[in-house]
């Protein structure tokens, strides 16, 4: 492992951490702030300057970190070696390999069945999860609380039940995935030695799908640098917007009317 790639995964392990860490403090605001207005405080504000301050306070030498670190890489240049370059797709580098083929190998044939296999395991897993899901939400009697802290109760049982769930059957789809390009891998492996010893290929060439799939998407890089340059832009100037608004007070005015909005036009209130 290179010491580029080390710093990226550090930077990337950093990054995420801190968003879990922001989240986690933004859910236990709520909790909080719930309980306590469930304990007989209804009119108490569940989020204020001074419990997000009292909660990002721990998390803020991290914060640093990451900054830093990401500053650190953009003046030094370093960035991935993927970016702008055109996305590796295994299905079809297989599909451009296995069609020299007129004969599939025995191994060929395994990991071809193996592939629809993981990919129907996969899907079967993600749609149990979504059974319970689907059961929670369509019972009536977990959204019979129209007050203002049962209310906050409902949503707060909802995404626990839900993001549990969901992250089960997201995260089957994604080992299925995994597992299913490296049987394509294997796949490619054993055509390569079905054409290396038909001699379709020269000797002591092994047939690497990349150039050819890069061959049909070279185009595709160019669109990825401006696409990548346009992200930029527009999240420079939506972190710029956001500051100034917090500043002139436009988060106090858009929180009023989203309040309103709640209360008055759907009936929340």
């Amino acid at each position: 492992m290179t010491r580029q790639k080390a710093f990226l995964i550090l930077q990337s392990a950093l990054c995420i951490l801190t968003a879990i860490l922001l989240a986690a403090a933004a859910v236990m605001i709520f909790r909080e702030g719930s309980a306590y207005k469930a304990a007989g405080h209804p009119a108490a504000w569940i989020y204020t300057r001074e419990k997000a301050a009292a909660r990002l306070v721990p998390i803020l030498p991290l914060f640093a970190v990451s900054v830093i670190m990401t500053v650190i890489g953009w003046i030094k240049g370093i960035s991935d070696e993927t970016i702008g370059k055109p996305v590796q797709d295994a299905e079809l580098a297989r599909n451009l390999m296995c069609a020299k083929i007129k004969a599939p190998s025995d191994e060929m044939k395994k990991e071809r069945d193996l592939q629809k296999k993981l990919q129907v395991s996969g899907q079967a897993v993600f749609a149990a999860c979504m059974i319970p899901i689907l059961l929670y939400i369509t019972n009536a009697g977990h959204f019979d609380r129209a007050d203002v802290e049962g209310l906050d109760q409902v949503i707060l049982s909802l995404v626990l039940f839900v993001v549990p769930w969901t992250a089960v059957g997201l995260a089957a789809l994604s080992i299925a995935g995994i597992l299913q390009e490296k049987s394509m891998e294997r796949e490619m492996k054993a055509a390569a030695a079905c054409l290396k010893q038909a001699g379709s290929a020269a000797p002591g060439d092994t047939p690497d799908p990349s150039p050819a799939v890069s061959l049909l998407n070279h185009t595709a890089a160019g669109t990825a640098e401006r696409s990548a340059l346009i992200r930029r832009i527009l999240l420079a100037a939506s972190v710029i917007l956001i500051v100034l608004g917090i500043c002139n007070g436009s988060m106090t005015d858009v929180l009023i009317k989203a309040v309103k909005i709640c209360t008055e036009c759907v009936g929340l209130g």
